[in-house]
């Protein structure tokens, strides 16, 4: 396996060119709600999946982590508005289930973190809930725990939502989402793969972005899902695993959050750089703005 990272700028020009040669080699550019890749047809009706094909063909979308959280709480209504006001791509906020049924956004089990409430959020119901504010680390804020259905009509035809699905009964939230006629306009990452198979046989065409950390997972994902989504790791992201999936029709979705964000803010695009090079469908990030400012610069996004 090949990875570019820790090269020199002339090594990943040479693995640029390595990459380009063998994807045009096997693959047709006139991508749209139907795609063809080594002479297979992938075609879909969700519309969230067509409009991903359509963009990364020509960019890599950015998908902000726990929504825009720059000058807002993570996962709050705020969060959402000010991802549609920067031009964000995509959304990414966690799925929670309180204790009357009502679906929330909140990452941790714990509400102690983000809010000036303590203990579980499934302990509570959602009015109590709003007894509490979001916090933005230390510093309290006016924002409540937005309940998901207001998040659905914010987002309805403005950004994509990555809904991480943290705690959730897959039919009940299946149902709200098709009774906001949004259930083909979403992704979902699922660490939970027994909530990806009750998901699948509830709807056999729901985005579903499953994890592939390897190359097994990678063959098997594609075989089990419509969606053809994926989210590589560390060690799956590398040129060999790359050229399989811009062959096999595969947009890959891959994280910036560690070392990469971390560079980025302090001026450093060294490691960014080594996920470009590949051109991933997706980059997950805390830092949107600066990786889109960034990739517009290369030519890379609208």
């Amino acid at each position: 396996m090949i990875s570019v990272k820790g090269y020199s700028r002339i090594s990943r020009n040479i693995i640029i060119l390595i990459f380009t040669i063998q994807l045009t080699s096997g693959q047709n550019h006139d991508v749209g709600a139907v795609s063809s890749y080594d002479n297979e047809v992938v075609a879909t009706s969700n519309g969230v999946i067509e409009k991903i094909i359509k963009k990364s063909d020509r960019n890599v979308l950015v998908c902000a982590h726990r929504a825009f959280h720059k000058n807002a709480p993570e996962n709050s209504l705020k969060s959402i508005q000010d991802a549609i006001a920067a031009n964000i791509d995509i959304a990414e906020i966690d799925i929670r289930t309180t204790k009357d049924s009502v679906l929330v956004l909140m990452h941790d089990d714990y509400i102690d973190r983000t809010t000036t409430g303590k203990g579980l959020l499934k302990d509570y119901t959602y009015c109590q809930l709003q007894e509490f504010n979001l916090k933005i680390n230390d510093s309290v804020t006016s924002y409540k725990v937005p309940k998901l259905s207001d998040i659905l009509v914010l987002a309805k035809d403005k950004i994509i939502l990555n809904l991480d699905l943290k705690d959730i009964k897959p039919l009940s939230f299946y149902m709200l989402l098709k009774e906001y006629e949004m259930e083909h306009n979403v992704m979902s990452f699922i660490w939970n793969k027994e909530t990806i198979e009750e998901l699948i046989n509830i709807d056999s065409l729901y985005a579903v972005l499953p994890l592939s950390a390897n190359k097994s997972e990678m063959e098997s994902n594609l075989e089990s899902y419509q969606s053809h989504l994926q989210h590589f790791t560390e060690e799956s992201y590398n040129l060999e695993n790359m050229i399989w999936a811009h062959k096999k029709g595969v947009k890959v979705f891959v994280n910036s959050l560690w070392d990469e964000d971390i560079d980025l803010n302090n001026g450093n695009t060294h490691s960014l750089d080594s996920l470009i090079v590949l051109r991933p469908a997706i980059i997950q990030t805390d830092h949107p703005k600066l990786i889109i400012d960034y990739l517009k610069k290369k030519g890379l996004h609208d």
